[in-house]
Formats: structure tokens, C-alpha cells, sequence
């Protein structure tokens, strides 16, 4: 579904990544470890086009999209939740939802309000409220949701569990799930491991923007010394 091959990226001068290369499969979750400042947003940022890669391959369901401006990846089934969630604060929840609208796709159900309350039952009691008076969890919930409103094939989760409580956390864990039993591939950088564990698939560890070890979860969760070289503060 999702195949990233020798990925460059810079800011300006600074070279961020360094040849990434992972893939995921469709109805997969795999997850993007790293400390802070590995690279791991910037990765999500260049697959969506926010950040145009200097090199390297972005194939989408078979199309390379690397160098494609944001909206039209979105249009292509892509979806991208960033870290700072970027809600319509003075909109409702229903009206946020209706912002991110798209056609269905084919092989998929297409997400409506009701299926995405469904999802997440918090946002079903909240409507008709303004989307700036909600707890940081909801508001989470809800750019997830609107994302989720444009039927994507594929969904890039900017570390969706920071900064929430365990309660919300567990909540978001399970629609991830829910999402990898509808056939749809997450792809989602992390720094939590045991939410990241709780979740995925499969594991891609980066550093200073490359990728130095990938394989299943089960066998990161027992690697010890890989956990405490790579992934521990």
C-alpha cells in the first residue's frame, strides 16, 4: 500500500533524512520509532507533500506521489493527522466532519458520522459544540475523525497519544485497531512504546534520519539492548 525508497529530505540547508526506506501492507499498522528529533514527523511530512523530498520514491497504492502537492495526495486516498491537530476551533464537530469529506473509495465502507461516533462515542454527545471548547483528547479524536471523513486508503497518525490521559490513550489505541479491522494501513510515529507496542504491526526505529532496524514489534519489545541504544532517553 505503502512503499517509502531512499527518502531525502531537507530544511533549507539541513539535511534531515537520509535515505528512509520502509513499506507497509495494506491493513497494517506500523509504527515509526524514535526519540524527539529523529526525524519521524518529517518522514510523515514528505510522504503527505508538506515537505517536498530532494530525493528518493513515494509509491502510493502502486503511484509514486513524491513531489505531488498535499491536496492532490490527499485526494489519492491519503490521509495525515498532524501532531498540533489543527482543528477548526470555531466550528462544531459536525461541521469539522463535513470539512473533510471525500467521495468513497473503492473495496472500502465510506466513514459517515454515525460510523465515526461509533468510533469514537466522545464525540457523538458533542455535536453541536464548538470544536475550540474541548478537552485536548477530544480534540484529537476529532481531527482523526475528519481525516478519516476523506475515506483513505492509508493514514499517516502524527504521535496522536501525546500528552493525553491513559483513559483517552486506551480509547485511541482501540480505534487504530478498528481501523487496521477495516482494511485501512496506519503508518504512525511514535515515541511511546508501549502504546506503539499495544498497536502495531511492525517497527521502523529512526535516527538522525535514517532508519537503523525494522522487523516485527514482537521482536523489538525482545530486544533489550536495541531498546536501550535506540529508544530510551
Amino acid at each position: 500500500m505503502l512503499e517509502i525508497v531512499g527518502l531525502h529530505s531537507r530544511y533549507g540547508l539541513a539535511h534531515i533524512l537520509h535515505g528512509v526506506s520502509f513499506a507497509a501492507a495494506a491493513g497494517e499498522v506500523l509504527v515509526l520509532l524514535g526519540r524527539n528529533g529523529a526525524g519521524k514527523s518529517t518522514t510523515l511530512k514528505s510522504i503527505i507533500g508538506l515537505v517536498r523530498p530532494a530525493a528518493g520514491r513515494v509509491r502510493f497504492d502502486g503511484v509514486d506521489v513524491a513531489g505531488w502537492e498535499p491536496h492532490r495526495i490527499a485526494r489519492a486516498g491519503l490521509g495525515y493527522v498532524p501532531e498540533d491537530r489543527r482543528i477548526f476551533a470555531d466550528l462544531t464537530v459536525a461541521e469539522n466532519l463535513l470539512v473533510g469529506r471525500q467521495p468513497a473509495r473503492p473495496g472500502l465502507a465510506p466513514w459517515t458520522e454515525a460510523r465515526l461516533f461509533a468510533l469514537f462515542p466522545n464525540l457523538a454527545t458533542l455535536r453541536d459544540r464548538p470544536a475550540g471548547r474541548m478537552s485536548g483528547g477530544e480534540q484529537q479524536m476529532l481531527t482523526i475523525a475528519r481525516t478519516l471523513m476523506g475515506n483513505p486508503r492509508c493514514i499517516l497518525l502524527d504521535e496522536p497519544a501525546e500528552g493525553l490521559a491513559p483513559v483517552i490513550v486506551a480509547q485511541m489505541a482501540q480505534a487504530i485497531l478498528a481501523l487496521k479491522a477495516e482494511g485501512v494501513t496506519v503508518v504512525l510515529a511514535e515515541q511511546n512504546l508501549h502504546f506503539a507496542a499495544s498497536v502495531g504491526d511492525r517497527a521502523a526505529v529512526i535516527e538522525t534520519g535514517r532508519v537503523i532496524w525494522s522487523g516485527p514489534m514482537a521482536a523489538l519489545q525482545g530486544d533489550a539492548a536495541l531498546r536501550a541504544a535506540h529508544l530510551h532517553l
